[in-house]
C-alpha cells in the first residue's frame, strides 16, 4: 500500500458542501446559475421569472425561499460531481437533513453529461421536507445504470424543487459513493 489515506471519490463534492456549511450569508437574492460556492448553483426556468433568496449560517447548509411568477417548468439546486468518478463503485447515495415551513417534496436526480446533451437518472424515492427536521436517505444502484461507470464530460446531482413559491432549509447534505 503506497499510502493509508483514501479520501474516496466523494471527497471533492463533500468538501465543497463543507465550505458552504461554514459560511455566513445574510438573506441575499441568488441569480440563476451564479455559484454559491464553486460547483453549486440554483437554476430556474427563464420563462417564469423566479427569485431565489438564500441564507446560510455556520453548521447548516442553506435556507432558500422561492418566489415564482408564472408557471415554471423547473427549479433546481445543481451540485457538480465532476470530481466524483463512479467506475468500480456499487452505488451513489445522498443523505439530506431538511425542514420546511410547510411539508414539501423534492426529487433527486443524477444528470450525466454527454456529447450534445445529458441524461437524467432520478433516484427512486421522493424526498420530503417536513415542518420538523427529518433525514432523507437514497441511493442509485450503479449496476442498474452501467453507462455511469464510464467517464462523463460532466455530472451533477440536482435537487428538483416544486417550481412554485415556497421555502426550504437544507440543514445538511452529504454524498457517498461505495
Amino acid at each position: 500500500m503506497s499510502d493509508s489515506l483514501d479520501l474516496g471519490s466523494d471527497a471533492g463534492v463533500n468538501s465543497r458542501l463543507a465550505v458552504l456549511r461554514q459560511l455566513t450569508l445574510e438573506p441575499t437574492q441568488q441569480p440563476a446559475q451564479e455559484p454559491l460556492v464553486p460547483g453549486l448553483f440554483f437554476d430556474t426556468d427563464p420563462e417564469a421569472p423566479t427569485t431565489v433568496t438564500v441564507a446560510s449560517r455556520p453548521g447548516e447548509l442553506l435556507s432558500a425561499q422561492f418566489d415564482v411568477a408564472g408557471q415554471a417548468r423547473w427549479l433546481g439546486l445543481h451540485i457538480a460531481l465532476n470530481d466524483c468518478p463512479l467506475a468500480g463503485k456499487m452505488l451513489l447515495g445522498v443523505a439530506i437533513r431538511s425542514k420546511a415551513p410547510a411539508s414539501q417534496t423534492f426529487r433527486l436526480c443524477l444528470r450525466n453529461g454527454r456529447e450534445g446533451g445529458f441524461d437524467d437518472i432520478f433516484f427512486r424515492k421522493t424526498a420530503i421536507a417536513y415542518t420538523e427536521p427529518s433525514l432523507h436517505l437514497d441511493a442509485l444502484s450503479l449496476a442498474d445504470h452501467p453507462a455511469l461507470a464510464a467517464p462523463a464530460p460532466w455530472r451533477e446531482l440536482i435537487l428538483f424543487f416544486r417550481p412554485g413559491n415556497g421555502a426550504i432549509d437544507l440543514q445538511d447534505l452529504r454524498v457517498f459513493a461505495l
